[in-house]
């Protein structure tokens, strides 16, 4: 009996100490490091292959890149402090807080743009509204990139000092603004070189008058000269498309194939065969204020290095006009005979024109849409005109 109590409580024992669980030991905290994770430099492995040493081509990973001013920091300071400057002299206020500072925080979206200007830190509200503006108006910048090298919405600080640096190296912003008054130029403005011809019926394109021959003009010796004085480019889509207009003068000249003489009445124009006199020299001219429009398209902003093309309409009024012949008498003296008049000319002239080169040179070809004359007054008559241009950037 005792000997049976003393082995179940051993049992009971052997049991209840296999219930207990030990505490576990506190565990000393890890201190965790981070890392600068940029990418490594590229490395250049070269791998042997049996007695041949094949170099593998370096791989390098593109990083993120913060947004940039173009033409970098410097040219973001001259260009501040050039606007700061145009603002103080515009200022007419005697008492100017100089050396006062705004902090702007703005956006560059994925294409440049300046997007959500705001004051961080400002000073008063006439400064505060100067600094917005400046902010405003700068020109597009290098928008950031992510680590796949595609372009990114970032954010950007910038701090004005409204003061004066008239002793400041702005040749950084003079670099700047050269390359930028190139950007966003038109072909427009230019000097036209060319020949005409003229055509029975509109859009028919065809140079005989078999029932007019009086209005069949030599081409080599026909000529138009367009002088488009000035022009200006509104910007369509960045600067690869652009609406562009000016104004200028067309000089026309319309050699005769045969020695007519031009007679009109109020109700008519008409072309006298003269047999009497052989004509060197046998032409209309007509000179015409013009306006042109066209939709330009180029492949990149810089003037002088870019491909365009040009399509649209040129408009004009004609403010002058005169039939000049030359020749010679059978006794050897030499004629001139100019006959200043408005022949019923049509007094507005309307062309389709297509422009293209590259840089400062190019071709053009136009096509009238309206006739030489007035309706009703003679046969209808459509110069095309075309030849050469050469460009000056404005």
């Amino acid at each position: 009996m005792k000997l049976s109590t003393l082995l179940a409580s051993v049992l009971i024992v052997q049991s209840f100490s296999a219930q207990v669980i030990e505490k576990p030991k506190e565990i000393e905290p890890v201190q965790v490091i981070e890392e600068n994770l940029t990418p490594p430099p590229p490395v250049e492995v070269e791998e042997a292959v049996g007695d041949q040493i094949i170099e593998i081509t370096t791989v390098e990973v593109a990083g993120p890149k913060a947004a940039s001013f173009p033409g970098g920091p410097d040219s973001l300071m001259a260009y501040l402090a050039s606007q700061v400057e145009v603002f103080i002299l515009q200022d007419t206020n005697e008492i100017f807080p100089f050396g006062e500072q705004v902090f702007v925080v703005f956006e560059v979206a994925t294409d440049g743009q300046i997007l959500n200007p705001k004051v961080e830190l400002g000073y008063n509200a006439f400064l505060d509204s100067a600094a917005l503006r400046i902010i405003r108006d700068m020109p597009k910048w290098e928008p950031a990139t992510n680590e796949l090298d595609e372009p990114v919405v970032s954010t950007n600080r910038v701090t004005i000092t409204f003061d004066l640096f008239l002793d400041e190296d702005m040749s950084d912003f003079e670099d700047w603004e050269e390359a930028d008054e190139m950007q966003f130029k038109t072909h427009l403005a230019s000097f036209e070189f060319g020949t005409s011809i003229n055509t029975n019926a509109i859009f028919g394109f065809d140079p005989s008058f078999a029932n007019n021959p009086e209005w069949e003009n030599v081409p080599t010796k026909s000529s138009v000269f367009n002088m488009n004085l000035f022009s200006y480019k509104f910007k369509l889509i960045d600067q690869y498309l652009g609406l562009a207009t000016g104004y200028g003068f067309n000089f026309t000249n319309t050699e005769f194939n045969a020695p007519y003489t031009l007679q009109h009445n109020a109700n008519s124009v008409t072309a006298v065969l003269d047999t009497t006199q052989s004509f060197k020299r046998n032409a209309l001219y007509g000179v015409y204020f013009t306006v042109p429009v066209m939709f330009e398209i180029t492949n990149k902003g810089s003037f002088k290095d870019a491909f365009y093309l040009n399509f649209g309409v040129v408009a004009g009024a004609r403010i002058y006009s005169h039939q000049r012949q030359t020749g010679t008498y059978e006794n050897g003296d030499k004629f001139e005979w100019i006959t200043r008049s408005k022949f019923n000319m049509n007094p507005y002239m309307l062309d389709a024109t297509v422009r293209l080169g590259y840089g400062h040179f190019g071709v053009f070809a136009n096509y009238a849409l309206l006739s030489t004359f007035k309706k009703d007054m003679t046969a209808a008559i459509y110069p095309m005109r075309f030849g050469v241009s050469v460009n000056i950037p404005q």
